[in-house]
């Protein structure tokens, strides 16, 4: 687990200083967020702070609590602290498939090379799920997700959207 989360963390480190992240993504969520200033604060405020932070700290009935709520009640929830994840439409069983083969085999230059494959976001998904959750942990929750009548051809973003637009 500390090793998948250290080279996750060495790729993502080496790929900020190429413009991966800064995406039209990001400018489409903020257009998105725009749409509603309670949503936005809270994604605001879980970002700056933290989920479990803003879970623990925000006002009960009010919007954070409950977009804290949900996100921290969902595996992929911890997402939202990705700037771009809203309007991500990277497929959650792709994702999912992603961090099963991460437990089937050991970490390598290789394994490294596959991911980057998949995406620079995949990799900054993956630091930011397994700094909250053991990796064998991770899979089990995540397969248990899909099982749960999630459609598998849904993308990160707009689960993670439907858990937020409950709070409107």
């Amino acid at each position: 687990m500390k090793k998948a989360l250290f080279f996750a963390s060495i790729l993502t480190v080496s790929l900020t200083g190429c413009d991966v992240f800064e995406s039209s993504k990001a400018q489409i969520e903020q257009q998105y967020l725009s749409e509603n200033q309670e949503l936005k604060a809270a994604i605001e405020a879980i970002r700056e702070q933290g989920l479990q932070a803003v879970a623990a700290s925000a006002e009960k009935g009010s919007v954070a609590a409950c977009v804290a709520s949900n996100l921290d009640a969902d595996p992929m929830g911890a997402l939202v602290e990705v700037e771009g994840a809203l309007q991500d439409s990277a497929d959650l069983a792709g994702l999912v498939e992603t961090i099963n083969n991460l437990t089937e085999q050991e970490l390598s230059l290789e394994t490294i090379g596959q991911l980057l494959q998949h995406g620079a976001e995949t990799v900054d998904y993956l630091k930011t799920l397994l700094g909250e959750y053991e990796l064998s942990e991770l899979q089990t929750q995540l397969t248990r997700l899909l099982e749960q009548g999630q459609n598998k051809t849904q993308d990160v973003g707009q689960h993670l959207r439907e858990l937020i637009e409950q709070c409107q």
